[in-house]
């Protein structure tokens, strides 16, 4: 119902298209009232003192040493199947602004979210970008800017990015394609890539056993699976990245 009503949208009269954006936007409300998503389950999977999972504390963690990363970052858990992007995005907001000045649907909506009974549901890099560029905003990304070739130079690419204050969402493979930021980078102190440690906001971290919204991944692994194999067109489904951050931090 969402997918016809959007395509006759594009042919309709300023009445009829009022009709239809009012439905679609009731439609929107109902998913958002139903719950669903990672917000959903809250908690329900955690295992205290998990033999399988030690427990960090990210959001305490320190900058400095090894270690680089956006100190006391904020995180939240998406409240659909489809709105990864929105809730990275809304995380970054946050960071930057204290206060995210949208909500994650109303971010969706901004960035023309497909839901998860559309064609290519989820949020694409172009759509990432345009609620920052709506908002005045520097934004970066893969399209534009490209991407890291190898991994070292990915190494670096991040670094630069931490050091001068500003997260970086992300989108490969994980849950069969999912946004996500990262936030912090551990080289470890050594020249080993392979134990290079990537600290990432995720907005559906139900599988650790301690659901608070960052994830610990392999630097290395998650470079190498840093792909989309199903909901990114042809051409746009390596390395895609985008950063954006207020025209003040620039």
């Amino acid at each position: 119902m969402i997918v016809t009503g959007l395509n006759i949208l594009q042919h309709a009269d300023a009445e009829e298209a009022g009709r239809l954006t009012s439905l679609t936007n009731s439609i929107i409300a109902v998913l958002q009232q139903d719950g669903g998503g990672a917000n959903a389950v809250l908690h329900q999977a955690d295992v205290k003192d998990s033999p399988y999972f030690k427990h960090v504390d990210v959001y305490h963690l320190k900058n400095g040493g090894s270690l680089t990363i956006l100190e006391q970052y904020k995180t939240t858990q998406q409240h659909t199947e489809y709105t990864c992007g929105p809730a990275a995005a809304w995380t970054v907001t946050t960071h930057f602004l204290g206060t995210a000045p949208d909500d994650e649907m109303a971010i969706a909506k901004i960035m023309g979210t497909h839901t998860a009974a559309m064609q290519d549901p989820g949020t694409n890099t172009r759509g990432m970008s345009r609620y920052f560029e709506q908002k005045g905003w520097i934004v970066h990304n893969a399209l534009k800017d490209g991407s890291p070739k190898d991994f070292k130079a990915f190494r670096a690419f991040v670094l630069k990015n931490l050091r001068a204050g500003t997260p970086i969402m992300v989108e490969n493979i994980d849950w069969g394609g999912h946004w996500r930021v990262i936030i912090g980078y551990d080289t470890m102190g050594d020249d080993q890539d392979a134990n290079d440690v990537l600290i990432l906001a995720d907005p559906y971290d139900t599988t650790d056993h301690l659901q608070d919204g960052y994830g610990l991944v392999p630097a290395q692994r998650f470079y190498y699976m840093w792909f989309d194999a199903h909901l990114f067109k042809k051409g746009e489904q390596e390395r895609q990245w985008v950063t954006a951050v207020p025209p003040r931090k620039e």
